[in-house]
């Protein structure tokens, strides 16, 4: 592979020409102030100049700009090469943020974890980004703060808030190809006394193969209000949010030996629905008391049960989150969180040897994690921030066939992060970072491990995930027109959790297939980028962002396998990811083109099951164009996957285009054709 050299260029190209992009798609008018955003995933919010983390940030007014319709399509713009999608719009989007694994990151809501505790790693295709005004993506361990999973980063959505004063809102309308039809409207109001927010989406599209569909509809209500007491004031917020999707999954293999077929019937549902409330409460000039209380419920229809069932599962979760933050000079600040957490889930995702069919059973998990934070400015512009965390949990399952209750598994894990971040001047950072972080076994891992043990009376017992993570990077600014960041990050995971299959052969099967803790990876990358910035009349600007990285079997580390022939969690990483984006605007147009290349990767044939190299890059090109013909109304072109071929059924059942790099991002899975998009907003 040679990934020294391959690191080794990219270090000195990214000496030579800086790197860029200082938290997403810069905007026309983006000021040099850097600090003027903040981080809300932090303990506290910040300045973005003050964390040792790399970050990449979105604002509402880019998020409508880009129009992306799931957290799949943003990430694809945010953060290129990191998201594998399996198929079209709506199909599972799995995110590989810095060569760590799609089960190890985190996506939260206000600040509340969304991720399904019944799924092994969150779908980024189902989450509607309707109601978000704002996307952050924390790249590094984050368990001190969000606890199980936060090993790759997170990715932290934030809601509609109170907005300005008055009575505003907008609605929008899109048409394109492929029978592209949607609508979505939001409106705000706010006043002395408190303030609310609501809109609605609902969208639909189909694809070049026969019955294949996306639907998608969702909404969402918040409401807050401001009260002063003689304890302090406070500020209370209740919310609702509900959405749900459709997408047709109708590319799958059967038989042995395994061969492609093509059922249109087959389709993935999911739906969710998040409710509570959040308190904001002065004690003191020193003190603030933050409390949130959710509820969040979710079902999924999966067609890849066992016996090619359709599985469903569905589950409910109680959590309370309270932090409480201690100011006591501008120099210092301490933070300490406790959280509980309830999960109740039901599902049929293994098999019963006796009947060869799903049993159906119950989980129930319980949590409790507590963790301190600390940031202190040592001088001005140098603030070092520590933080400690434990969690415990376990897991109760129950048969619905034998009504049998038992402790399907118990876990407990420590964690911390420190990091160094120094301001040397306004075109100038350094930052400094490292953290361990832990996954705990989810509900599905336990449940297959208590159903091998009521085989064959052995036990399976299951440890935590756990890594090490060290960062480092430098962003700045150079003549008021260049932007550039330079960033490098090594994680070791070990203890990973694999998927062990029963080769004993016997008859009748043992089905004693469970999870085992084997073995370790390494993962690190290194990325620069570059941009510039200007015009008058005519704003304008460029991004250019490189990446490196390598994920490696430690266990299998020999000429032939240390790339992971033997370990599938290497899969689906980038060897090499580039992207250019340009744009030009004036007061009433902006035209805008963005090209990425995700280099070859390691993936799983779909049909012999073997670790291949994809061998060829994959690339995707984006065109935009936009016009204010009346002040408040926009009119968006958007052109996607230009350069993908539009596939028929035959194309892929044949395999025509497997071995051509634009065909398919995930080996097996036909990437999405070419669309073109019309959208219509209105804004008051």
């Amino acid at each position: 592979m040679g990934s020294a050299r391959v690191l080794f260029s990219l270090a000195a190209m990214s000496a030579l020409f800086p790197a860029a992009a200082r938290a997403g798609l810069a905007e026309a008018d983006r000021k040099p102030a850097e600090a003027t955003v903040t981080v809300s995933a932090e303990a506290q919010p910040v300045e973005v100049t003050r964390t040792p983390a790399p970050v990449r940030i979105l604002e509402a007014e880019e998020l409508a700009r880009l129009g992306s319709r799931t957290l799949a399509e943003l990430l694809e713009i945010l953060q290129p090469g990191a998201v594998m999608t399996t198929g079209g719009p709506g199909n599972q989007g799995s995110a590989f943020l810095n060569g760590t694994l799609s089960r190890n990151v985190v996506v939260l809501l206000d600040g509340l974890r969304v991720n399904d505790p019944t799924a092994t790693s969150p779908d980024l295709g189902a989450l509607s980004l309707v109601g978000i005004a704002r996307v952050e993506l924390v790249l590094g361990p984050a368990s001190v703060l969000y606890g199980s999973d936060a090993i790759g980063g997170v990715i932290a959505l934030t809601s509609l808030g109170r907005g300005a004063s008055g009575f505003h809102g907008q609605a929008g309308l899109k048409v394109g190809t492929d029978g592209q039809l949607g609508g979505s409207a939001q409106v705000q109001m706010a006043g002395d006394r408190g303030w609310i927010a609501a809109g609605a989406e609902a969208q639909k599209q189909e694809s070049s193969f026969p019955n294949d569909a996306f639907r998608q509809a969702g909404g969402f209500l918040r409401l807050g209000t401001k009260l002063q007491t003689g304890l302090g004031a406070m500020e209370l917020t209740g919310f609702y949010r509900n959405g749900g999707q459709t997408a047709s999954v109708p590319f799958t293999t059967a038989g042995y030996p395994a061969a492609r077929s093509y059922e249109p019937g087959r389709e993935t549902r999911a739906r969710q629905e998040s409710w509570g409330a959040s308190l904001r409460w002065n004690l003191a000039p020193t003190l603030l008391l933050e409390n949130t209380l959710q509820v969040l419920s979710g079902s999924t229809g999966d067609p890849s049960g066992p016996l090619r069932q359709q599985t469903d599962r569905d589950f409910r979760r109680v959590e309370d989150q309270l932090t409480l933050h201690w100011t006591p000079s501008s120099a210092f600040r301490l933070s300490g969180r406790l959280e509980g957490r309830e999960d109740t889930s039901h599902a049929k995702n293994y098999y019963d040897p006796s009947t060869y069919a799903a049993v159906r059973y119950r989980g129930e998990g319980r949590d409790l994690a507590g963790a301190l934070e600390s940031r202190w400015t040592i001088v001005e512009g140098l603030d070092w921030v520590a933080g400690l965390r434990r969690d415990a949990g376990h897991r109760d399952l129950t048969r619905y066939d034998s009504l049998l209750r038992s402790r399907a598994g118990s876990a407990e894990a420590g964690t911390w992060r420190t990091g160094l971040n120094w301001t040397l001047a306004p075109e100038l950072r350094l930052y400094a970072s490292a953290g361990q972080g832990f996954r705990m076994p989810s509900t599905t891992e336990f449940a297959l491990n208590a159903q091998a043990e009521n085989q064959d009376g052995r036990t399976y017992p299951i440890l935590p995930e756990r890594s090490r993570t060290f960062q480092v990077g430098a962003t700045g600014q150079l003549a008021g027109h260049w932007e550039y960041r330079l960033e490098a990050q090594r994680t070791r995971i070990s203890d990973l959790l694999a998927y062990v299959y029963d080769t004993s052969f016997a008859w009748p099967a043992l089905f004693t297939s469970h999870y085992a803790n084997q073995g370790a990876i390494r993962a690190q990358s290194l990325e620069g980028a570059l941009g510039w910035r200007g015009g008058t009349e005519v704003a304008c600007g460029w991004d250019l962002i490189l990446r490196s990285q390598e994920t490696r079997d430690l266990d299998h580390n020999t000429g032939t396998d240390r790339f992971g022939q033997q370990n599938t969690a290497i899969l689906r990483h980038p060897f090499f990811t580039a992207a250019i984006s340009a744009f030009a605007q004036s007061k009433r147009w902006r035209a805008s083109f963005r090209l990425d290349r995700v280099g070859p990767r390691y993936d799983l044939n779909d049909t012999t099951y073997q670790v291949i190299s994809t061998g060829k890059a994959f690339r995707d090109l984006s065109l935009g164009l936009a016009h204010e013909p009346v002040k408040n109304l926009t009119l968006a072109l958007r052109g996607e996957h230009l350069l993908q071929k539009k596939q028929t059924a035959q194309d892929w059942l044949s395999g025509r285009y497997d071995q051509e790099g634009d065909a398919a991002l995930v080996y097996g899975f036909p990437a999405p054709g070419p669309r073109w998009t019309l959208v219509a907003t209105w804004r008051w």
